[in-house]
């Protein structure tokens, strides 16, 4: 475990203090949030890092915010802003050809929620945040222009050539289904998910490199099998099963606990394997908006009661 002391640690607790109150300044619209991110995305997986990035930046940016902002404007864009960065590293086609000026009546409406699945593979990633601002979480143009650095008359140009791609594609019908991913070195998981299971912890710490990063978003990380040792493997797996489920395209580990009211959604986990031992352990065990559609997916409850969390009182 790090431990932090001298100034630093004074600076930990006021951050922590700061941290938990704009957490209930911006809790009204973590939702709509986490959802675009996913939709941008077009991955739960990704739509979470971006998701948990985003609030990053946009705690750690605060200091630089010299005027009253639109809360839910500030996390949008900076969320925009962040899926423009992550194409560009990847090369992908953001800036496509300018499209025509056509006046804001022009741009018909168009159903996009009924055309999600549609949206990452057959748009280009400008149009798809273009249309998801405006059609699904109903931003003015002039707000859009600001977050993607266009013109009001560039972003219904962008929009009318979106839904008119959309429609054609929604039209024909022409979704495919992606063929699982192989799992990464099974029998280290299965040895695993059996320890897990048989209560057997010393097994599964075993099973960790001595460098294993273990990340459990937001909450916190380890980045040593003793860290793991004396902090995350005390918290008790009693009352607990695991098993492997493929989701979206990614092999995770899904935790069940007992509850009064029967088995609920608990934790889901992904882990990498090198030379034998897990050298990544992911958790996204206080990823609400994650797990309560994974929970959906698999049909089980999601367990809102879990110390040191209860999103009961949310």
């Amino acid at each position: 475990m790090i431990i932090i002391t001298g100034n630093i640690q004074s600076i930990v607790e006021g951050t922590r203090s700061h941290h938990q109150k704009f957490e209930e300044e911006i809790q009204p619209y973590t939702n709509e949030l986490w959802k675009y991110c996913r939709y941008v995305t077009g991955s739960p997986w990704e739509g979470e890092d971006l998701y948990q990035e985003t609030l990053l930046k946009a705690f750690a940016m605060l200091p630089q915010m010299w005027r009253p902002v639109n809360t839910k404007a500030y996390l949008f864009r900076i969320a925009t802003n962040g899926w423009i960065d992550e194409c560009r590293k990847r090369k992908e086609n953001f800036y496509e050809d300018e499209p025509a000026e056509v006046e804001a009546s022009d741009a018909d409406h168009f159903e996009i929620k009924d055309a999600l699945e549609y949206l990452v593979g057959n748009l280009t990633p400008k149009q798809v945040s273009t249309i998801l601002l405006m059609d699904v979480f109903q931003f003015k143009a002039n707000e859009v222009a600001n977050m993607i650095h266009m013109t009001e008359n560039a972003v219904h140009a962008t929009l009318h050539r979106a839904r008119k791609k959309l429609r054609s594609i929604h039209a024909e019908d022409t979704t495919t289904e992606n063929s699982p991913l192989a799992f990464n070195d099974t029998k280290v998981v299965d040895r695993y998910l059996e320890a897990f299971n048989n209560r057997d912890i010393d097994t599964m710490v075993n099973l960790m490199s001595d460098t294993i990063h273990m990340e459990v978003t937001p909450g916190f990380q380890e980045f040593s099998k003793e860290d793991v040792k004396k902090g995350s493997s005390q918290a008790g797996i009693m009352g607990k099963k695991i098993f492997r489920e493929y989701l979206w395209g990614k092999w995770v580990l899904i935790v069940l606990a007992e509850t009064s009211e029967g088995l609920a959604l608990h934790d889901v986990q992904y882990q990498d394997v090198a030379n034998d031992k897990i050298v990544r352990h992911k958790s996204y065990f206080f990823c609400r908006q994650l797990l309560t559609e994974i929970a959906e997916k698999i049909n089980v409850p999601l367990q809102l009661d879990k110390p040191p969390v209860n999103w009961n009182t949310n």
